[in-house]
């Protein structure tokens, strides 16, 4: 994958997953009763709504990961990869409630609030902030929201006690690394493990990510390096950087690979459990 992809792909990530609170709901704070629908413009709220009220689920968006979800094949999609939702295709379905990510679909919501259609905003880029998240839509759709946190059961073992320093790295050029205000340094926090870039500032528009320096790395000496995978063999990259066989973790090949859904972008319910379960397991 080359750079101009992963910065993408994490621009995303950023801008649409980041952190929700009660404050959001002003925008549609009733709750949904009867069989009136919802429509979800990412893949986590689609995912949440389904597990909670499948009935109340009309619109999700044409997402990889919700392709693999048979469950979800019936219900109409109301956009395709990147590009924006159809609102058109959104009216017709005629929804109580249009959920989508702050930042991403901004324009998409405010124009669907303009025709007096309900909206709600979002955003996730910690584990308060999920919790918070699956509340708010148990509150709206008048469910159990016991039922989510059954899906996500890995992520509420009792973290061992870990000594064990760490850099998470999602792309050679630059060497671009989460810190705490990310979702990833999030769930590095929750399991026990030193972020050793928690506590360094980002920049620009992504702010819980930041370039990293061959001789920083090589100073700080991390006992495990985590490597996120895109879907090709982007990581192998890694070898071919001048520095990479000085590092201590790729002496001891203490090298852990990670999907990009789980650990950078939430993605879905099934893909933050099995990160939480890899997480534990380092």
């Amino acid at each position: 994958m080359n750079f101009k992809r992963i910065i993408l792909f994490l621009f995303l990530s950023v801008i649409s997953l980041s952190c929700s609170n009660k404050n959001q709901l002003n925008r549609s704070s009733n709750t949904m009763d009867g069989k009136e629908g919802i429509v979800s413009l990412n893949s986590l709220t689609a995912d949440i709504i389904h597990t909670l009220a499948k009935d109340k689920l009309i619109g999700i968006p044409g997402s990889s990961i919700l392709r693999k979800n048979e469950n979800l094949k019936n219900i109409t999609t109301i956009s395709e990869g990147r590009t924006p939702p159809n609102i058109e295709k959104i009216i017709s379905l005629n929804p109580k409630l249009v959920i989508g990510s702050e930042g991403f679909h901004d324009k998409t919501l405010d124009k669907l609030e303009q025709l007096g259609i309900g909206v709600l905003s979002t955003k996730v880029n910690s584990w308060p902030s999920l919790i918070n998240l699956i509340e708010d839509i148990s509150e709206l759709t008048n469910s159990d929201s016991q039922k989510v946190y059954e899906k996500l059961d890995s992520c509420f073992i009792e973290a061992s006690p870990k000594n064990k320093k760490v850099v998470v790295l999602v792309s050679t050029k630059p060497l671009l690394s989460p810190n705490n205000e990310s979702w990833a340094g999030s769930l590095l926090e929750k399991f026990n493990l030193k972020n050793l870039t928690a506590d360094l500032e980002g920049s620009g528009r992504m702010k819980g990510y930041l370039n990293l320096s061959p001789e920083w790395l090589i100073k700080e000496e991390p006992d495990n390096l985590i490597l996120i995978r895109f879907g090709d063999e982007q990581y192998n990259q890694y070898n071919s950087l001048p520095f990479w066989k000085d590092l201590k973790a790729v002496k001891n090949n203490n090298i852990n690979y990670f999907e990009y859904y789980g650990l950078i972008n939430v993605g879905s319910l099934n893909s933050i459990n099995k990160t939480c379960e890899k997480l534990e397991s380092l």
